[in-house]
């Protein structure tokens, strides 16, 4: 019985180095496309957690005019997704990116989320606003259960 004890926590530990590792991988490649876009002007992010659905985050290399020279976008439920540079919305001003532009693609859902929120994040930052975060799937979680304990 100990024996199987053992490889379980032995089992978890590769786990959960596994995961660490392919993070690693993961941040590399946002840090990879961010250093890129910020040599080349402003750079606005959006973000859509997914929680056990796809989320996406997405990246749009800006010149001073708010017109798009670069996109990078990464979707997906698992750290394997990478980012994955797009053209879609290059010589497009960000201004000009709303529901309807985007109701002729086929992006998921959760990226056409991520881009308004680029956009709205974009347009704070222009106007000299802080930027909220999102709370995650479980900061909501534990939000919920606080409330139900008072």
């Amino acid at each position: 019985m100990e024996k199987s004890y053992i490889f379980i926590i032995l089992f978890l530990g590769a786990m959960f180095m596994l995961q660490y590792f392919l993070t690693f991988l993961q941040m590399n490649s946002f840090k990879e496309y961010f250093r890129k876009f910020i040599k080349e002007g402003k750079v606005a992010i959006g973000i859509k957690k997914g929680g056990f659905k796809s989320g996406s985050i997405v990246m749009f290399g800006v010149d001073e005019n708010g017109t798009i020279r670069n996109a990078a976008f990464i979707n997906g439920i698992t750290v394997f997704a990478r980012f994955k540079e797009n053209n879609d919305f290059n010589n497009i001003n960000i201004k000009d990116i709303d529901k309807e532009v985007l109701a002729g693609t086929k992006f998921p859902k959760s990226l056409k989320q991520a881009i308004l929120n680029a956009k709205d994040n974009y347009l704070r930052a222009e106007r000299g606003e802080e930027i909220p975060m999102e709370k995650s799937p479980l900061q909501k979680f534990s939000g919920l259960i606080k409330k139900e304990a008072e």
